[in-house]
């Protein structure tokens, strides 16, 4: 699902680029290097500037050529707002669903884009009815999915 911003689309790939500013700013970057974003993101640095000097069009991030990159306050509240969906859906399939962590993340940055607020919305809502209202689930479906017993 790809998200506006004043009428323009922000397309997927440009959301995978904000997420991942997102990410390093969380691990202590002030601001962001394009060279670090190629590397966080695997892809080449060209492909990175690209995406900045679209992103910086749409007033997402603050860029200069041979220079950093910072989030705007506007390209903060889209990435915190993508990467908090990509979170719900990191602790469904992790916790509910009890994938294996290497296929949790993958699996939640593509869903992520193709689902819903509403769904969203309704996916919270199981969890929080799954941990209240279902008498030991996590240990009831651990052992279903090993024995295949309730």
């Amino acid at each position: 699902m790809s998200h506006r911003k004043q009428g323009i689309e922000i397309t997927l790939g440009l959301q995978e680029y904000l997420t991942a500013i997102l990410r390093l700013k969380r691990r202590g970057k002030k601001v962001v290097r394009v060279k670090e974003l190629a590397e966080e993101m695997k892809v080449k640095l060209s492909s990175v500037t690209d995406a900045a000097k679209r992103l910086s069009r749409m007033g997402l991030i603050q860029y200069e050529k041979y220079g950093y990159i910072d989030l705007t306050p506007e390209g903060e509240e889209v990435a915190l707002r993508l990467s908090k969906r990509e979170e719900i859906l990191m602790k469904f399939l992790s916790e509910i669903l009890k994938l294996d962590e290497d296929v949790v993340r993958e699996e939640a940055c593509w869903m992520e884009h193709g689902v819903s607020e509403a769904t969203i919305d309704r996916l919270l809502q199981l969890m929080e009815f799954l941990s209240t209202c279902v008498d030991k689930f996590d240990e009831r479906f651990s052992k279903y999915l090993e024995y295949r017993e309730c």
